[in-house]
């Protein structure tokens, strides 16, 4: 089946392009997004003030759809930089410092409590907090600041996001003859998360 590519499709992928570009260069992308914005909806519409409006509009569904998100995300990124500049994170990371002191102790025991953060916040602004606290901890056992995002997000992403989505399978008992079935506790959607995220580590 036959797929024709219009221009509206190739000013997606030459703004798409450009934001991954400008993410590789880390330069700020809200220029060129609201610039895509315009020209997809211009080349659709044909319309300038219509277009002009389809800005203002992703505006706001935007902010009705992840508000609550940024606000964490910002109110944990300033409380992180505050533990910074207030070397209150020094105090904080002395009791971690005490048990991390190998690079291994330091990928389980930062993954173990991304894990727990993310069960009850989610991981993006765990991610802010983890990594103002115990990033200085893991570097300085020799764990490099990729293997720190690597444990982060195998257990935040991976294992605490996943467990929810592990929905209670229905498991025949084949050690029976009957056609009897019991489903997963949250324990075991846990559990199996969690192997799933150690196969991947392997």
């Amino acid at each position: 089946m036959a797929v024709d590519l219009t221009l509206i499709h190739w000013i997606y992928i030459v703004f798409i392009t450009l934001i991954i570009l400008f993410m590789v260069l880390k330069r700020d992308t809200t220029i060129i997004c609201i610039l895509g914005i315009f020209f997809i909806a211009l080349t659709a519409t044909g319309s300038l003030t219509t277009s002009i409006s389809s800005v203002f509009n992703s505006f706001i569904y935007a902010i009705t759809q992840l508000l609550s998100i940024i606000l964490i995300i910002s109110i944990i990124v300033s409380m992180s930089k505050s533990l910074l500049e207030t070397g209150i994170n020094d105090v904080m990371i002395s009791p971690f410092a005490k048990l991390i002191k190998t690079p291994t102790l330091a990928y389980w025991t930062i993954g173990l409590l991304m894990m727990v953060i993310s069960l009850f916040f989610w991981p993006s602004p765990a991610v802010a907090l983890m990594g103002a606290v115990l990033l200085p901890v893991a570097l300085r056992v020799g764990l490099p600041a990729i293997g720190v995002a690597v444990a982060m997000n195998l257990f935040g992403h991976g294992v605490a996001l996943s467990g929810e989505k592990v929905c209670y399978y229905k498991v025949n008992k084949y050690h029976t003859f009957r056609s009897e079935t019991h489903c997963i506790n949250r324990s075991h959607k846990l559990t199996i998360s969690l192997l799933i995220s150690l196969k991947h580590c392997i």
